[in-house]
């Protein structure tokens, strides 16, 4: 009866340390993607690392209009989109990819 009841205790034991063990894991794997951050002509911009696509959130803290222009490398190619943003307004671009360079 002893070694069933051992038998028992032992497994919950077990168990118990999987739960415990197994949310720490996941936040392991499934880490934050690193965050950038900079400034670049009239504008302040950041984004975090994506998996197939990448957006980067600016704003224009100039008080005149002005034109923001982000590269994206996606395996070989190479992308350039551009944004004109009014003075002190926010705005967001989009692309397949990582970011290669900002120019505002």
């Amino acid at each position: 009866m002893r070694s069933i009841a051992k038998a028992a205790i032992t497994a919950s034991v077990l168990l118990a340390g999987m739960a415990v063990a197994t949310p720490a894991q996941a936040a392991t794997t499934s880490a934050a993607a690193s965050k950038h951050t900079g400034h670049s002509g009239c504008f302040n911009w950041s984004y975090a690392d994506g998996i197939s696509t990448t957006t980067v959130y600016f704003h224009n803290v100039c008080k005149t209009k002005a034109t923001i222009n982000i590269w994206w490398k996606d395996g070989q190619f190479e992308d350039m989109r551009a944004a004109t943003v009014a003075a002190d307004g926010k705005g967001h671009l989009k692309h397949t990819g990582s970011v290669k360079s900002i120019d505002g």
